[in-house]
C-alpha cells in the first residue's frame, strides 16, 4: 500500500528548491475548478496549485454531468488534462474536505482556497405529492447512465426499476432535452459514446414510447438551445410535437416513440391512480383549467438545489481568502462556456488578492500529506484508470467505465490487473431496438 506522500507527489520544488510564491487550493475538480486552474496558471504562470476532489476521478460533471452521447462537449477534459500534466498542479482525488482534510488545514496551507463544488442535487418539486410515488431527477438520471459511482440512483435498496413506456418531464431545459433524447435512443445511436449500458438497460428494458414534456413557460421563454431540441427530432423514429402542433411536419411512417411538449402548465400535483402516475397540472394564469396525465414515471428537471451541495458545509466561511466559483458562486449550473467566464472573473478577484498585500509563506501541498488517505488519487493514477476504461470497452463504444469506487482505485493501483476486454455485461443491448 502506498504512502499518502508516495501517492500524491510534490512536483512543483525545482532543483535549485525556490519557493512558489503563491499557493492555491481549488475544492472540486468539475469544469468550473478546472477553469480556475487553467486561468490561474495563464495569469500567473508560478502559482502552485492544487485541485482537490472527493471522486477518484477528475472533471466532475465534464465526465458524470454531460450527456454520455455528446462526446465533443466532453472533449474540453483534454484541455484539463494539459493544466494537470504542468508542473506545480496536482490533482488530489478521492479526498474528502471537511473529512479527511479539514477546511482549516486547507486556510492554513494555502493562501487562497476556492469552492468550486457544483451542486449536485436536484430541485424537488413543492407540490401536493404522495410520499411514495417515485419522482426520478433527471440529474441524478443522467449521472447513474454516465456511471457515476457515487449516483443515488445506483444506491437505492429497491435497485434500478423501469421507467416504463410513457414518461413525464417537468421542465424545459437543455437537461430535459438530454433525458428525453438518453431514452429514445437505439443501441446504434450510441456507437462511440461512454453510455453506462447496464444502466440503461436497468431504467429501458424495454422501449419508451411517449414522453410528455411539460414546461410552466410560454414557448417562446424556453430556456433550451433550439439545436438540442432539433436533434432530439433528429433521432431516427422519433416524432416530436409542440402543443399539439408537429414540430417538423407529420411522420411518413409510425414514430416508434412521440414526444410531446406542453408549455404555460403548472404541476400541481402527483399522485398513484389506478396503479400509475397522475401528474395534474393546470394552465398558467388560469388555475381552473385542469389537465391530467398518466404515466409510468416522472422525471424532473428543474435545475439544482444549492442547499445540498458540498459547499452548503462551508457557506458560513466568508474570509477573504475563501473564494467561491460556479454553482457555489451563483447557485445554478452553468454551460461549459458560463463557467469560463465565471471562473476567469475569480481568477482576477484571486490574484488582486494575492498581489494587493504581503503573505507568509504557506507550505501548500506538504502541509497536507499526513492527513491524506492512502487511497488518495492523483493524477498519473488518474490516466491508469483512463487507459484501463478505454481498453475495456466494447467495440462500438469509447469506453466502458467503472461503476465503483472500489473498482476505480484497483484502476488507480495498477491497471496491469484489469482485463483488457469487455466484460460480459456489457454486451449488445436489446434497449430500444425495432
Amino acid at each position: 500500500m502506498r504512502t499518502p506522500a508516495e501517492t500524491v507527489p510534490n512536483r512543483s520544488a525545482g532543483a535549485t528548491g525556490e519557493a512558489v510564491p503563491f499557493r492555491v487550493a481549488v475544492v472540486g475538480a468539475g469544469p468550473s475548478g478546472c477553469y480556475t486552474a487553467q486561468a490561474l496558471r495563464k495569469s500567473q504562470p508560478d502559482v502552485e496549485i492544487v485541485v482537490l476532489d472527493s471522486l477518484p476521478t477528475p472533471f466532475g460533471l465534464v465526465r458524470y454531468g454531460i450527456a454520455p452521447d455528446h462526446q465533443g462537449a466532453k472533449a474540453v477534459s483534454r484541455q484539463f488534462e494539459r493544466v494537470f500534466a504542468q508542473p506545480g498542479v496536482e490533482f488530489v482525488g478521492n479526498v474528502s474536505v471537511g473529512t479527511d482534510v479539514g477546511f482549516e488545514s486547507l486556510a492554513e496551507n494555502f493562501h487562497a482556497v476556492v469552492l468550486a463544488t457544483g451542486l449536485g442535487a436536484d430541485r424537488r418539486l413543492d407540490i401536493d405529492q404522495d410520499p411514495d410515488v417515485r419522482v426520478v431527477g433527471a440529474g441524478d438520471l443522467i449521472r447513474l447512465l454516465n456511471s457515476d459511482p457515487d449516483a443515488r440512483l445506483r444506491h437505492r435498496s429497491d435497485g434500478l426499476d423501469s421507467l416504463g413506456s410513457e414518461v413525464v418531464i417537468l421542465g424545459t431545459g437543455n437537461v430535459a432535452v438530454d433525458v428525453a433524447r438518453l431514452l429514445v435512443k437505439s443501441d446504434l445511436d450510441f456507437i462511440a459514446s461512454d453510455i453506462d449500458d447496464d444502466a440503461l438497460r436497468a431504467v429501458t428494458p424495454d422501449p419508451v414510447r411517449t414522453i410528455h414534456i411539460l414546461g410552466r413557460c410560454p414557448s417562446h421563454l424556453a430556456k433550451w438551445d433550439a439545436s438540442m431540441v432539433k436533434e432530439l427530432a433528429q433521432v431516427v423514429g422519433v416524432h416530436v410535437s409542440v402543443d399539439g402542433a408537429p414540430l417538423f411536419g407529420e411522420p411518413a411512417v409510425s414514430p416508434r416513440t412521440t414526444v410531446d411538449v406542453r408549455f404555460e402548465r403548472v404541476p400541481a400535483s402527483i399522485r398513484r391512480h389506478d396503479g400509475r402516475i397522475r401528474v395534474t397540472t393546470h394552465r398558467a394564469g388560469d388555475i381552473g383549467t385542469v389537465d391530467h396525465l398518466d404515466a409510468d414515471a416522472v422525471i424532473t428537471a428543474l435545475g439544482f438545489d444549492s442547499s445540498a451541495t458540498h459547499a452548503a458545509r462551508f457557506d458560513g466561511l466568508q474570509a477573504p481568502n475563501v473564494f467561491r466559483v460556479g454553482g457555489p458562486a451563483t447557485g445554478r449550473l452553468g454551460n461549459l462556456a458560463e463557467n469560463r467566464k465565471l471562473a476567469a472573473d475569480t481568477v482576477k478577484d484571486i490574484l488582486a488578492f494575492l498581489r494587493g498585500r504581503e503573505h507568509r509563506p504557506r507550505a501548500g501541498l506538504d502541509g497536507l500529506r499526513r492527513q491524506l488517505p492512502a487511497s488518495a488519487v492523483d493524477f498519473e493514477a488518474w490516466r491508469r484508470i483512463d487507459d484501463a476504461e478505454i481498453r475495456r470497452a466494447r467495440p462500438d463504444r469509447c469506453r466502458t467505465k467503472f461503476t465503483t469506487r472500489d473498482e476505480l482505485l484497483a484502476a488507480a493501483a495498477d491497471s496491469a490487473v484489469l482485463p483488457s476486454t469487455p466484460l460480459a455485461t456489457t454486451g449488445p443491448s436489446t434497449t430500444q431496438e425495432k
